[in-house]
């Protein structure tokens, strides 16, 4: 027998039913309105990108915001960069030392057109100094000694062109009249700032004759081939000096010290901007440079860049103590040839003890790690 319902029973629930109705009604046209305003900015950030990357015939500037809601809604970002530079040249460099240039690279490239450079002054030149201990490290690494046939070194004066020359096969001048590059040069330096800028210029150049290179600051030890890193289809490869966790993520920190670069119209173009992006940015050196510009010159280039993981690509602002896993060691976050000199000694003499050392746990034997790099961080 079913329980009587009262008049005032059944008015409360016909009440509640309407109250259960208009909020249904109510949630139904609050998603609605989200889901609207959702789609309104969307189209907005498409119509602005839209907008920004027509550049009414002005060269096109996206901003890293712009940039994330086009990530966030998925709108893609066309390459907009369209002039031809393959014979563009960003310096007077004469006929003949372009010739020079090619010639020298030819010596020293791989049969894919590769070729790893790095720089030298008469101060990191001198004997037991900075050299020694970056060609050593190639002689005393995992499968890096064959890659010492594909080094060209750059003397930026003529006693370090002089030194090269006792020591290595491929050398090459890049003298800039007018300033002498041969004293140590601090950090952030007048001088300092010069020479980075000049060496970019030189980058330029080497891409410009068609080579791909892979540049190495010479205070970086090369424990393993890096090659073995590298993908085939990125653009450019840039080491870390903080790394966020993906190697596409332009929130990283890239460090100009070690790169991996491939010659093309993109890179081409893109080494131009950066160059003469220093006289938008006086007083800065290219790395600073590189974290301002990144962002929307190398999308707007649509380039594969990679920042390399510090788990292998290691330095000393950021480094793991697993031996097993790196593949060269950089002095950054460092100042001062004394400090990277002792504390790059202590870092071979690990990896020689490393490789030296039976492994881990046989007969009590200790895993091998880093000696903290004391000199540096003073």
């Amino acid at each position: 027998m079913k329980a009587y319902a009262g008049p005032s029973i059944k008015l409360e629930r016909k009440k509640f039913r309407r109250i259960s109705m208009a909020a249904n009604r109510c949630e139904v046209r609050d998603v609605d309105v989200v889901l609207l305003c959702v789609t309104l900015i969307g189209l907005i950030c498409l119509a602005v990108l839209n907008k920004a990357q027509m550049g009414f015939n002005n060269p096109v500037i996206l901003s890293s915001f712009s940039h994330k809601f086009a990530d966030l809604f998925k709108i893609p970002v066309s390459c907009t960069e369209t002039k031809d530079y393959s014979n563009y040249n960003t310096s007077a460099m004469s006929a003949d030392k372009m010739e020079e240039l090619e010639l020298r690279l030819s010596k020293a490239a791989n049969p894919d057109r590769t070729v790893i450079i790095t720089s030298l002054n008469r101060a990191w030149a001198q004997n037991n100094s900075m050299i020694d201990l970056f060609l050593q490290s190639f002689r005393e690494g995992n499968g890096t000694e064959h890659l010492l046939k594909n080094l060209l070194i750059i003397a930026v004066d003529n006693e370090a062109l002089q030194r090269c020359r006792q020591i290595h096969e491929h050398c090459y001048l890049m003298k800039t009249e007018g300033i002498d590059f041969s004293a140590e040069k601090l950090f952030m330096s007048k001088d300092y700032l010069k020479m980075m800028w000049r060496r970019l210029r030189f980058f330029g150049q080497v891409l410009e004759t068609g080579y791909n290179f892979v540049f190495s600051d010479t205070d970086i030890l090369w424990f393993r081939d890096p090659f073995a890193r590298f993908s085939a289809s990125a653009d450019i490869h840039f080491a870390s000096d903080k790394y966020k966790g993906h190697p596409h993520d332009l929130q990283n920190s890239p460090n100009g010290g070690f790169m991996y670069v491939r010659s093309n119209q993109r890179t081409i173009s893109f080494f131009k901007f950066w160059y003469e992006s220093r006289s938008t940015y006086p007083g800065k050196n290219e790395q600073d440079v590189l974290n301002l510009i990144k962002f929307q010159e190398i999308r707007r280039r649509c380039l594969e860049v990679i920042f390399l993981d510090t788990q292998y690509f290691r330095g000393y602002c950021q480094r793991s103590p697993d031996l097993s896993l790196v593949y060269t060691m950089h002095a950054n976050c460092c100042r001062g040839l004394k400090a990277k000199l002792h504390d790059l000694r202590n870092t071979l003499s690990d990896w020689e003890r490393y490789m030296t050392n039976p492994p881990p746990g046989h007969n009590g034997i200790k895993e091998v790690l880093w000696t903290p790099a004391r000199s540096c961080q003073r």
